[in-house]
């Protein structure tokens, strides 16, 4: 009987591990703090990193937005002649350090002006945003940076640039501000659990080492 009942409860260990799945879970999306006037001083980004107690890390999205905004300045320095187009074109660029690696976000936007002369011209650019990410697999060896119960620091840096064009003597003034956030998304796998089939196999496993005893015990 000692035999027979370590070879059913050896049976049913071995149904529930081969009946145990396990689930892939998509973390909800954590919003990193925002980092300000890039381009005039480096930014530090941070978030939480994730809790290796919930289950195994499979990939992290990393999500970087800069929010570009700012006003262009131009002025026809002309003394005499036609009113003339002057465009300006102006951009920037944040790059987020990701592990040595480097996550971007570029965006550019042009006005162009018709000033008579000595006009001046001004705009306000309404704020836009860019974006740019990147995937790391669990087949990336520093996934471990992101696993842990502080949080992870990213560096961001940033430019800005213009190209100006017109055929008269002009004085430009674009002025870009640069802030940077990032969303980070990790998805991991919870540890296996049982499946309902697996748990009424081990049931009818016992139900049956139950009736075995009574024949025995009958005998």
């Amino acid at each position: 009987m000692k035999k027979l009942t370590q070879t059913i409860f050896a049976a049913a260990a071995m149904t529930l591990a081969l009946g145990a799945s396990a689930a892939t879970v998509v973390q909800p999306t954590i919003i990193s703090n925002v980092a300000t006037n890039v381009e005039d001083n480096d930014g530090d980004l941070h978030f939480a990193k994730f809790n290796q107690s919930l289950g195994t890390l499979t990939s992290v999205k990393f999500e970087l937005f800069s929010l570009l905004s700012g006003s262009i300045d131009v002025t026809n320095n002309a003394v005499t002649g036609v009113a003339t187009d002057f465009t300006v074109t102006a951009g920037g660029q944040i790059d987020g350090d990701l592990l040595g690696g480097t996550v971007s976000a570029i965006g550019s936007v042009s006005k162009t002006f018709n000033l008579g002369p000595g006009q001046s011209g001004h705009v306000t650019l309404s704020p836009w945003t860019e974006s740019g990410s990147v995937v790391l697999l669990s087949s990336n060896a520093d996934l471990s940076a992101f696993i842990g119960g502080d949080e992870f620091h990213a560096l961001l840096t940033g430019w800005s640039t213009q190209v100006t064009s017109g055929s008269g003597n002009a004085t430009y003034k674009p002025r870009i501000n640069l802030d940077g956030y990032a969303h980070v998304t990790y998805t991991y796998e919870t540890a296996p659990v049982p499946e309902p089939e697996t748990y009424a196999m081990l049931l009818a496993g016992l139900g049956l080492m139950g009736v075995v005893a009574r024949r025995r015990k009958s005998a």
